[in-house]
């Protein structure tokens, strides 16, 4: 089992979870879904976003749908969001992309969740190495990163 600073932390918290290991190829949730043999609804990506001023968010997004900056920029209250740049999220972060996972982050950053994921039991997110992810409750992931549920998906 890997143990990357995601998984030691959510050790740590004493909630239930199951790491799941793939050879990585690629960035995307598709491949990595693909990869565990799990629906891509369920394979979300983790998303550092930058807002106006240069707060930065977490978004966590089904791996089957598209992240909408508009709609992220509404539900943080910002006129204005974009995606961070890949070395930008790798330096605040201290994950590679493709492997960012929303615990154990070098720098706490506020959490949204896109809203429909709440309807799943168990989601997927990456465990902070490429071909390590984190299957776990969906309220466990909400409840620990206190994650705003919002419309965030185009």
């Amino acid at each position: 089992m890997s143990d990357t600073n995601a998984v030691k932390w959510l050790r740590s918290q004493g909630v239930p979870f199951e790491v799941l290991e793939y050879t990585f190829t690629e960035v995307g949730a598709d491949h990595a879904a693909e990869a565990v043999g799990r629906p891509l609804e369920s394979c979300c990506k983790t998303l550092i976003v930058k807002a106006v001023g240069k707060s930065f968010w977490v978004a966590i997004v089904p791996g089957d749908q598209r992240f909408d900056t508009r709609k992220m920029a509404k539900a943080i209250g910002v006129v204005e969001a974009q995606l961070a740049e890949h070395d930008e999220a790798e330096k605040i972060t201290g994950y590679q992309v493709g492997g960012i996972s929303p615990f154990a982050m070098r720098r706490q950053m506020p959490a949204v969740i896109e809203e429909s994921l709440l309807a799943l039991d168990r989601i997927i997110v990456n465990g902070g190495r490429r071909g390590v992810l984190v299957e776990m409750a969906t309220e466990d992931i909400v409840h620990l990163l206190n994650a705003k549920p919002a419309d965030i998906c185009a």
